[in-house]
């Protein structure tokens, strides 16, 4: 997959492109006029339009657009965001980043990623006005922007709302007709500046999977994941502790095993039979 002095359009239609572009800038893609592509029909955070499939579905599906919508462009780049319970951390807010290169002549795929506990994803039902401002100043208001609806939060949802004076009008009526409005973190990215930082991330995560190349036939993404099974000091007994990384080339199909620290054994601390 050679990049240098290919094209690249960018599908985004909440002010990626800047980020994205800047990460990629040492990469040698030549990136095109962003085409006018409606992302949102993929799903919304607010839930106006459900996300149809998983997070990498919602992805893919965003990348090939853009290789349909600009029909001279070599690759594609499209980034998906993904809130919710952190998966390390139980009921710890999270969020995930994923940022992809699709390429037309092979199909193929290189994503970046970027977890992160560095989210304000967050919602709530307020019945006063005190409780609409406490939490507009919690998630960073007016910098974060908020969305607004009814009770429930079914929709519909008011947006691009600026400023204290807006918010506090806004949430008045709603207020009046409802006798509660439901607030909810707007995740767009033009909205969100913790989660630019978050795709910031995810992009540069990217370029460095792009600079590791399989050393047979280059191919990028060659990363190394970690597999547990170190023996226990004790019994050994394999732990989780990592004991080797697995490298595999999703184009030619070449693997490698590089071990972790070979002469080195698990704390009993971890082993599932030493303490259980």
């Amino acid at each position: 997959m050679d990049i240098a002095g290919r094209t690249a359009v960018i599908v985004t239609m909440h002010g990626k492109e800047g980020l994205i572009a800047a990460g990629l800038a040492g990469s040698g893609l030549r990136f095109l006029s962003p085409p006018e592509i409606d992302t949102d029909r993929f799903g919304t955070f607010s839930g106006e339009i459900p996300r149809a499939g998983s997070q990498l579905d919602a992805l893919l599906a965003k990348a090939r657009a853009g290789l349909d919508a600009a029909p001279h462009a070599d690759f594609a780049l499209a980034s998906e965001g993904a809130f919710g319970p952190h998966p390390a951390y139980g009921f710890v807010p999270g969020g995930r980043e994923m940022v992809v290169l699709l390429c037309r002549a092979s199909g193929l795929h290189v994503i970046g990623e970027d977890l992160t506990l560095d989210t304000n994803f967050a919602s709530c039902e307020a019945h006063v006005a005190t409780e609409v401002r406490e939490f507009a100043e919690r998630i960073g208001f007016p910098d974060h922007g908020l969305l607004l609806a009814p009770p429930g939060g079914s929709g519909p949802f008011a947006k691009d709302i600026d400023g204290f004076d807006a918010l506090g009008a806004t949430a008045a009526a709603l207020l009046a007709e409802h006798g509660a409005v439901h607030l909810r973190t707007d995740m767009r990215a033009h909205r969100n500046p913790r989660r630019r930082r978050s795709i910031a991330r995810a992009v540069s995560d990217l370029a460095l999977r792009l600079d590791q190349r399989c050393p047979d036939c280059a191919f990028p993404d060659w990363r190394g994941v970690p597999r547990a099974g170190r023996p226990c000091s004790w019994c050994g007994t394999a732990t989780l502790d990592s004991v080797d990384r697995l490298y595999r080339c999703r184009n030619c199909g070449l693997e490698r095993v590089e071990p972790i620290d070979p002469d080195r054994t698990a704390d009993p601390a971890h082993c599932p039979v030493c303490n259980p």
